[in-house]
């Protein structure tokens, strides 16, 4: 398998933020156009709210997992960076306990200040707590952030699952993007650092993924976490690939939650 991993590369979340401050600027010149007919536009909002509230509900909440259960989701997204080799690295994570965010290994590989923040809440220093590049994926000890956990899924996803990969960018500012799970395979070949691995269960995604996006949890429409993103295809966003929930549950298992020392950099 041939994927480009998704930490870091700032470009890429700014020019997802630039288009949302000017979809914002065109709303407001028109808003402020329409005031010279107020009771007009009172009635136009009033009609274009009650179409959107049907649409939302008919149409959007069948198939994500969001409006009610959104907020909780909201409370155990992160936002992990930090510099590594004279590079400044950025990724997502999710609290899966109490004081425990996972995220990607290779997000964490070389930094000695990991720093940890959450939608409403600034970051703080977290301790690595563990660590493994065969699975690409690591815990961070963040008794101080405040978040919450979410749920792991007790069942494995399957092919044409959907939900929403819950990503937050350095502003803070919480991103839900549509995914489709298309396949499941064992992933057998080398680690960031050139190893070879035992092989892992991935999932391929039809998603719109991109830098930053490394760590983020992939939430089925129960509000359940079935797998992380940590890599798109070479060369293109689509398709995604997701560690599988089954291998976050076994290293939640195998791992001790003691301070380790910060890895190397990786070196793939």
């Amino acid at each position: 398998m041939s994927e480009q991993l998704l930490d870091g590369e700032q470009s890429g979340v700014e020019q997802l933020l630039d288009g949302e401050q000017s979809g914002g600027e065109q709303l407001a010149t028109g808003e402020q156009s329409g005031s010279k007919w107020p009771k007009r536009l009172f009635w136009l909002v009033a009609v274009g709210l009650l179409v959107g509230w049907g649409l939302t509900w008919g149409l959007d909440s069948p198939l994500r997992p969001v409006l009610a259960q959104r907020e909780g989701i909201r409370n155990a997204v992160a936002h992990v960076s930090g510099t590594a080799c004279g590079t400044f690295i950025e990724g997502t994570g999710f609290m899966v306990e109490p004081g425990l965010v996972i995220t990607n290994a290779h997000v964490v590989a070389g930094i000695d200040r990991i720093e940890v923040g959450a939608p409403g809440r600034g970051p703080v220093i977290a301790t690595l707590a563990g660590f493994d590049p065969g699975r690409d994926i690591a815990a961070l000890s963040v008794p101080d952030l405040g978040a919450s956990p979410v749920a792991l899924s007790s069942k494995g996803a399957v092919a044409t699952e959907i939900g929403d990969v819950a990503t937050v960018d350095s502003d803070g500012k919480l991103v839900f993007v549509p995914f489709e799970v298309t396949a499941r395979r064992l992933d057998v070949g080398r680690d960031f650092y050139g190893q070879q691995t035992q092989g892992r269960d991935v999932l391929e995604i039809s998603s719109t993924l991109a830098a930053g996006d490394s760590g983020a949890a992939l939430v089925n429409i129960s509000g359940e976490v079935v797998g992380m993103a940590f890599g798109i295809h070479r060369g293109r966003q689509n398709p995604g690939y997701a560690l599988d929930g089954g291998e976050i549950a076994d290293f939640l298992a195998e791992t001790d939650r003691t301070p380790i020392p910060t890895p190397p950099c990786r070196t793939l």
